[in-house]
């Protein structure tokens, strides 16, 4: 692509499957018959939390905010769950079982071998991240990950892209930001003055969303876009 000589991609929704959570929801608390449900209302509490904390200048690590997102869902939903059990869940959906798209370790590598330094910026911080790469099979061929930790601010904030292009020494206009599931973050470096590409994943069948600036790319996984970058 043109004047493109960096990629970003985001992380969950977009190298992970939070899918995943509904089925760990009603492992782990048997009561639960609607897991999807529970777990729609996890990642949108969650969200809204970061998006708070940097209204009102409260930030807390991206793992503290999903396990306050997590007991929201569950009470909400009248399920009063031990805070071990709350704990294992958060576990073993966002550490131990990563649920990884087929396309993500063949598909950026490809992207890489276009002549591309590919980067992960996140909202999680250092520590989820770490198990990210390793479960993505990605250590290696991403240079680095960029966490919101590292200026306490999450997307989709101008602060963290532009973070993030200091980070990779690039002009902001330079860079390609990669994200699926919604379009906030899309929108969110679109704002702050990057190139966007919305993964679209047809098996996801996320309704296009339009409120911010359209993305430059729409692609329907990393295989597709790293033709589209070749």
């Amino acid at each position: 692509m043109e004047a493109v000589s960096t990629v970003t991609v985001d992380s969950y929704t977009t190298l992970v499957d939070v899918g995943s959570q509904a089925d760990v929801l009603e492992e782990r608390v048997p009561e639960i018959s609607d897991g999807e449900r529970v777990s729609q209302l996890w990642r949108a509490q969650y969200l809204q939390y970061s998006i708070i904390a940097n209204d009102i200048d409260e930030y807390r690590p991206f793992w503290d905010l999903i396990g306050k997102g997590l007991r929201y869902a569950l009470e909400a939903n009248g399920y009063d769950v031990p805070a071990d059990v709350r704990d294992r869940i958060r576990r073993d959906v966002y550490e131990e079982r990563l649920t990884v798209f087929d396309d993500v370790a063949d598909g950026i590598g490809r992207i890489v071998d276009a002549g591309y330094e590919v980067y992960v910026l996140s909202n999680g911080n250092p520590e989820m991240l770490d198990h990210l790469v390793d479960a993505a099979d990605v250590e290696g061929v991403v240079s680095d990950t960029i966490s919101a930790d590292e200026i306490e601010t999450y997307k989709p904030d101008p602060a963290i892209y532009r973070h993030a292009a200091d980070r990779v020494d690039t002009p902001i206009e330079r860079i390609l930001h990669v994200s699926g599931g919604g379009m906030r973050d899309v929108w969110g470096a679109k704002h702050a003055g990057m190139r966007a590409c919305w993964l679209a994943r047809p098996e996801q069948n996320a309704p296009r969303e339009r409120l911010g600036r359209d993305p430059d790319v729409v692609a329907e996984d990393f295989y597709d876009l790293a033709d589209r970058l070749a």
